[in-house]
C-alpha cells in the first residue's frame, strides 16, 4: 500500500525476516527526467523504528 505525492513515493509492507515479522518501506524520492533514488527500510518493531539497509541511485545514460 503506498502513495506518490509532491515527488516522493512511499509504499509499505508486510514480510517476514529469519521466520518473525517486519513491516517493510520502499520510498522513491528524487525523481527527475534522468534519475531518481530508491530506498529499502525494515523494522522490527511495528515501525516505531526503521533501519535503512538499501539504497540505489538510478541514472539515465
Amino acid at each position: 500500500m503506498g502513495t506518490f505525492a509532491d515527488g516522493r513515493g512511499d509504499f509499505y509492507g508486510d514480510d517476514t525476516h529469519d521466520g518473525r515479522p517486519i513491516k517493510t518501506h520502499f520510498i522513491w524520492s528524487e525523481i527527475t527526467a534522468t534519475s531518481a533514488r530508491w530506498e529499502q527500510e525494515f523494522s522490527a518493531d511495528g515501525g516505531k523504528t526503521w533501519e535503512s539497509n538499501w539504497v540505489m541511485e538510478f541514472s539515465r545514460v
